[in-house]
C-alpha cells in the first residue's frame, strides 16, 4: 500500500521548539504556557500578532533543530516498511514566512527529514518520496496524482477538502483526542495505532 504522511504537526511535534523559542524571542509573563495555543493567544490578546506571525517564521524554519518526531512515529513508519508499505511525505508550508526573517521553510523541513528520518532509514533523498507543496489544494492534488491508498493527517480540513481522492483512506492524527469523529474517516491519537489499523483497512 502507498501511504501518504502529512509532515507538521503529524510527524514532526514542536512542543519542544515552541518552548525554547519562546524563552529566546519572547518577552512574556511567567504564567503564560509555552505552548502554542497559548502563545497565540497571549500574543495576539495584547496586540502582538506580528510578533506571532515573525514567531512561526523561527519555529518551522531555524528553530525545527529543537523539533522532536511523535512519539513513536519513527518505530511505527519502519514497521510499515518491514510490512511492504511505501511512505510519502506530502505536506503544504510557505516557501518563506508572511513575516520576519526570510528563511527557506522547505530547505529547513528537508534538513529536518535528513537529519531525523533518512538517519533511521526513511524517505531516502532524491526518491521523490518527500513532497511539500505551498497551498492545501496543491497539496491535495498530489495526493491524488500520487495515488496514496491512505493518507494520514492533523487537519480534517485536508481529509475532507475538494479533491481529496475517494480512492484514499484518509486517517486523521488526533494526539489530543480534540476533533469530532469525521464521517468516512478512520481517526488515531498514538502513531502506535497506525500500523495495526491499516492491518484492517
Amino acid at each position: 500500500m502507498r501511504i501518504g504522511l502529512d509532515f507538521d504537526n503529524t510527524i514532526v511535534c514542536y512542543d519542544a521548539a515552541i518552548a525554547v523559542l519562546a524563552e529566546k524571542l519572547l518577552d512574556l509573563p511567567v504564567e503564560v504556557p509555552r505552548t502554542k495555543l497559548c502563545l497565540r493567544d497571549h500574543l495576539r490578546a495584547a496586540g502582538r500578532e506580528p510578533e506571532w506571525t515573525a514567531f512561526q517564521g523561527d519555529l518551522y524554519g531555524p528553530g525545527m533543530v529543537h523539533a522532536q518526531p511523535f512519539e513513536g512515529a519513527i518505530d511505527a513508519m519502519l514497521q510499515l516498511v518491514e510490512q511492504g508499505h511505501e511512505l510519502i511525505i506530502v505536506s503544504h508550508r510557505s516557501l518563506r514566512p508572511y513575516a520576519g526573517e526570510p528563511h527557506d521553510l522547505h530547505a529547513a523541513a528537508r534538513a529536518w527529514v535528513a537529519e531525523r528520518l533518512h538517519s533511521s532509514g526513511l524517505f531516502a533523498a532524491d526518491n521523490g518520496s518527500v513532497n511539500f507543496l505551498e497551498t492545501r489544494q496543491e497539496k491535495v492534488a498530489r495526493i491524488a496524482e500520487l495515488g496514496c491508498q491512505a493518507f494520514l493527517d492533523d487537519l480534517p480540513e485536508v481529509l475532507c477538502a475538494p479533491g481529496f481522492p475517494a480512492s484514499s483512506k484518509g486517517i486523521l492524527f488526533d494526539p489530543a483526542c480534540a476533533s469530532m469523529k469525521l464521517e468516512g474517516r478512520l481517526q488515531i491519537s498514538e502513531w502506535v495505532q497506525l500500523p495495526i489499523l491499516l492491518l484492517m483497512v
